[in-house]
């Protein structure tokens, strides 16, 4: 389940990750044949082939016309020996614009592997669905806003396509997983590729569901990562609460020892009590205004499960406000998650009005399509103990602008019945190999959500967890553990598969603190050969979080430009793998400026920098920052001078 106010996250914490190479040898390649069809070069990347075929609108209602189904093919660059069919998230994303991810994902395996991509109807290049009114809905329009656009949307696919007749089809019954199943069925038999091994992340690993359910025999594997079950869900999804009050003590205690859950609980207390706005800015270093609420807290708990910024934030960030009044870094924190005046973007790339249709015709919902609905939504949330979502009420959590439980109440009555799903599990026969991947700390789709989902697959069905993972373990994989263990799976799907890599995947570096100024920083470790004192092994402590946090803040940016904690800047270039970092009069406290270069290897995770540092008393610390960001508790090393004397420490 991915809440459309989650989009933006998602979208955000991805950026930077790398677009399509320019297609510059797509004019000298000629068009293909693949099982019936002829697929044409594509204009999105100089590795593919593409082609659109028509599809029933309705596999029931000949008269209801066809609607368009986009794909791609990327050949095997090697003699292929199978092919891998990849189901982007959502629901409402475009697969295609993943295509990069699932590539590298994939490394060597496109050697021998052919690589299929297709967008789902409603999505991408396959029809998107368009719902102006909700693609333009942002939070700050309010609950009841999005409800009703979301019911203009049904109304709207229920008078746009005409029969012969001149009669309208009712187009918000046939968004449905099951139609997107008998799509993609219907494409593998025109393509013939033989059984292929299905990956599908997020909403795709429902899609990936339903499809088993109803066409194993045309599978060879199934891949499901960050895995919800489609049978047997709750429509509050009481597990997301859950696995945020554990996940939050997990990243504390395996990092800085931080309070974890016990301090957010702190702080909804306190915002309760007072709210509060101020100024601070975005990631591209534009002045906003943020505000600091309980619904803020709700959605920066919720926000942490597909993105770790959060997790590596939020306790200190929470501190510093609670501790001293130093209200910068969650101000800084909030504007840098949460977009109140943001809208679902292009529909090409994001279907408003397709998550919609899916969410209202698939999710369970906490009312029934007929009688009072607004009714029976109060009684159901009336019914839910009264300590459900604590410390936050019941109230709050489901009126909260991360949530939609009440979203579908105006959309039109289904009058199609097509479920997702027509049997119960397991979903796959035993001759079916299935890997299911879950994140240690992916409150979205939760570790308890997978393992039922793998569950249902069958009793055959591999569940593994991977520890401090968020959302999606393997596309957004940076250790490459949980993409090894797809390759793996994928080469030999059979055989056991060795998972002990999943228990080491490196921690979330947290902040240690936010200081606000030299005197609170924690001063580095002395090592032999230190002739340092303490203000200047802070000054090298300070130096060290400034490389991290332009690091982390790299993830955010849409230009290579970014603004410090309270000041400066810091500058990125490069292509990757290493990219080189520049530093500019950056202050992590307000009495001392950082300035320096340095290097950044995204590959690998070493980070080297050098760095001089400032004070407003004048002393100077001139620092070598180095360490390796991917390492299990990586020790920082800090080498250089500072009024002549030697500084050698260590921070972690």
């Amino acid at each position: 389940m991915s809440p459309l106010r989650a989009v933006a996250i998602i979208v955000a914490f991805v950026v930077g990750f790398g677009a399509a190479a320019p297609p510059a040898q797509a004019a000298a390649r000629v068009p293909i044949k693949v099982g019936s069809l002829t697929l044409e070069p594509c204009e999105t990347s100089a590795l593919a082939w593409c082609a659109t075929v028509q599809v029933p609108f309705s596999y029931t209602d000949p008269d209801a016309g066809t609607t368009a189904l986009y794909f791609e093919w990327f050949p095997a660059t090697g003699n292929a020996r199978g092919t891998v069919l990849a189901v982007e998230g959502g629901p409402g994303y475009s697969s295609t614009a993943s295509r990069d991810y699932y590539l590298d994902m994939l490394g060597p395996l496109t050697r021998t592997r052919n690589v299929l991509i297709a967008d789902l109807r409603g999505t991408g290049r396959s029809d998107p669905v368009r719902c102006p009114q909700l693609q333009n809905a942002t939070t700050a329009d309010g609950n009841q806003a999005y409800i009703d656009a979301v019911g203009a949307c049904g109304r709207r696919l229920n008078h746009t396509r005409q029969r012969p007749d001149g009669s309208y089809v009712r187009g918000s019954d046939l968004y449905t997983t099951a139609n997107a199943a008998r799509d993609i069925a219907r494409l593998l038999d025109l393509l013939a590729p033989g059984r292929v091994d299905l990956y599908g992340d997020s909403y795709g690993t429902y899609f990936a569901q339903v499809f088993t359910s109803r066409y194993a025999p045309k599978l060879r594997s199934v891949i499901l990562d960050a895995a919800y079950p489609v049978l047997d869900a709750d429509p509050f999804y009481p597990d997301a609460i859950k696995t945020a009050r554990t996940a939050f003590d997990l990243a504390c205690a395996r990092s800085t020892g931080c309070g974890g859950w016990a301090t957010i609980e702190e702080m909804v207390s306190a915002v309760r009590a007072a709210p509060f706005t101020g100024e601070t800015r975005d990631p591209d270093g534009t002045a906003v205004q943020a505000t600091v609420n309980v619904d803020t807290m709700i959605q920066l708990v919720l926000a942490a499960g597909p993105d770790s910024g959060v997790y590596r934030e939020l306790d200190p960030a929470i501190r510093a406000y609670l501790d001293r009044g130093d209200k910068q870094p969650i101000l800084r924190l909030t504007a840098r998650t949460i977009f109140p005046d943001e809208d679902s973007g292009p529909a090409a790339e994001f279907s408003a009005g397709l998550y919609s249709a899916v969410f209202c015709n698939d999710y369970p919902q906490p009312f029934a399509y007929t009688g009072d609905r607004a009714a029976q939504y109060q009684q159901a949330v009336a019914a839910l103990p009264e300590d459900m979502f604590a410390p936050f009420t019941v109230e709050e959590w489901t009126t909260s602008g991360a949530e939609e439980f009440d979203s579908c109440l105006n959309w039109p009555k289904p009058t199609t019945d097509d479920p997702p799903i027509v049997s119960g599990a397991p979903l796959a026969p035993p001759s079916l190999p299935v890997l299911v991947l879950s994140g240690e700390l992916d409150s979205l789709t939760t570790p308890a959500d997978g393992e039922r989902a793998a569950q249902h697959m069958g009793p055959h069905a591999q569940w593994i967890q991977v520890n401090n993972m968020i959302h999606v373990s393997a596309l957004l994989d940076y250790v490459g553990c949980a993409e090894g263990l797809v390759r793996t799976f994928i080469r030999h799907p059979a055989q056991p598969l060795d998972a002990s890599c999943a228990a080491e995947t490196p921690e979330i570096r947290l902040v240690g603190a936010f200081p606000t100024k030299r005197a609170q920083a924690v001063p580095a470790v002395p090592a032999p050969g230190n002739q340092a004192g303490t203000p200047a092994l802070r000054l090298a402590t300070i130096g060290a979080a400034v490389v991290e946090d332009a690091i982390w803040q790299w993830y955010y940016i849409s230009a290579d430009r970014g603004t410090g904690l309270r000041g400066g800047t810091f500058h990125t270039d490069g292509d990757g793998p290493v990219y080189t970092l520049t530093f500019r009069n950056v202050r992590w406290t307000t009495d001392v400026k950082v300035s320096g270069s340095g290097k950044w290897n995204r590959e690998t995770g070493h980070v080297t920098a050098t760095l001089e540092v400032v004070d407003k008393q004048g002393l100077t610390a001139a620092v070598t920052v180095a360490y390796d960001d991917y390492e299990p508790n990586a020790v920082i090393s800090l080498i250089g001078s500072a009024s002549g004397k030697p500084v050698v420490a260590t921070a972690s």
